[in-house]
């Protein structure tokens, strides 16, 4: 029963429902001329709310098929003929580092035994997992921030060990290549881009700096798409075989972070042209202008003086941009994802 996906067909695939019905906390409100930017602080979904006992676990064997946690919604599959946990995300407060066997499925390899808090353990018998946003509102937009994410004990101790099913990682000399990593997908309506985080590496040249993680890591999201209204998780290892990766697929999650940008509403997003090209922004209007380019946070990231090109080029890409326009005749505002 070790890697459900090499014994069924049937592929289950996770989503998140995301509600659109956040309680925003005002924290920044930026004014771009005639516009009124405001930012929420930063949100987190800790799933503190679902109701269970220290040092267990729930998994749909008692008939639930969704967890929520802060409006998010968070599908389980428990397979009731044959008893197993098959896919999803189940919830969390097991602490038990030592035991790397099969009967340990819901642990977290972290440094905080102690603790009491509540977290998911994503099982990826299907392959992939994900979460999507069901609306889009060009007036909210969401950022993704960032995310803490865990080793279970059991693919710790198989990376770490060896196991019937599974390699020792880096091999009897130690100096075997290899890796595994989660690779998380963020998926907006204009693109797809991607942040890859090593669970382990056991590649560098120095056998010392290869690394197992071994307690909860924060992982930055910032650089997914703007508004991204799905993020999906995949999970790769060097060490596979004829029924694909060997290493376990689990990993938890905790402290998803987020926050809004609101009010773009009251901007015109018409008051001038200008788009992005996936490289540089392009410009209309050649005629000579002052331009200037904020983030969502109202900071200024660059400003173009008396500028009468074509297009000029803004770093970092992935991001929601507020563009001024200003000349003798006024000031225009434009917004757009670069």
């Amino acid at each position: 029963m070790r890697h459900f996906h090499q014994f069924f067909t049937d592929r289950f695939s996770c989503l998140i429902l995301i509600k659109t019905h956040m309680k925003q906390i005002l924290l920044l409100a930026a004014a771009l001329t005639s516009a009124t930017l405001s930012f929420s602080q930063s949100q987190s979904i800790d799933f503190e709310n679902i109701s269970i006992a220290q040092d267990t676990f729930r998994d749909g064997r008692d008939s639930t098929l969704i967890f929520t946690s802060d409006d998010f919604e968070f599908p389980v599959l428990y397979d009731t003929s044959f008893n197993y946990w098959a896919s999803g995300f189940a919830m969390s407060t097991m602490r038990d580092t030592s035991d790397g066997t099969f009967q340990n499925l819901y642990s977290a390899y972290v440094s905080d035994i102690g603790s009491e808090n509540i977290y998911t353990t994503a099982n990826l018998g299907s392959g992939d997992i994900s979460f999507r946003k069901t609306t889009f509102s060009f007036e909210q937009w969401r950022l993704w921030n960032s995310l803490e994410i865990a080793n279970t004990t059991y693919a710790y101790k198989s990376m770490l060990n060896g196991d019937a099913f599974a390699k020792k990682f880096g091999g009897a000399s130690g100096n075997d290549p290899d890796y595994f990593f989660v690779r998380i997908y963020g998926t907006s309506i204009s693109q797809v881009d991607s942040i890859d985080f090593y669970l382990a590496d056991f590649r560098f040249e120095d056998n010392n700096e290869d690394y197992i993680i071994d307690d909860w890591t924060e992982v930055n999201l910032s650089a997914l798409p703007v508004n991204a209204t799905e993020i999906s998780f995949k999970l790769f290892s060097s060490d596979t075989g004829a029924f694909g990766i060997n290493t376990p697929l689990f990993f938890s999650l905790d402290n998803i972070e987020y926050s809004f940008v609101g009010g773009f509403n009251d901007v015109n997003r018409n008051e001038f042209e200008a788009h992005s090209d996936g490289t540089r922004i392009q410009l209309n209007d050649r005629s000579k202008a002052t331009f200037s380019v904020y983030d969502v946070q109202g900071r200024l990231i660059h400003s173009f003086q008396d500028f009468s090109g074509s297009s000029f080029n803004i770093e970092p890409k992935n991001q929601l941009l507020i563009i001024t326009r200003e000349t003798a005749e006024g000031v225009s505002v434009k917004k757009l994802v670069h």
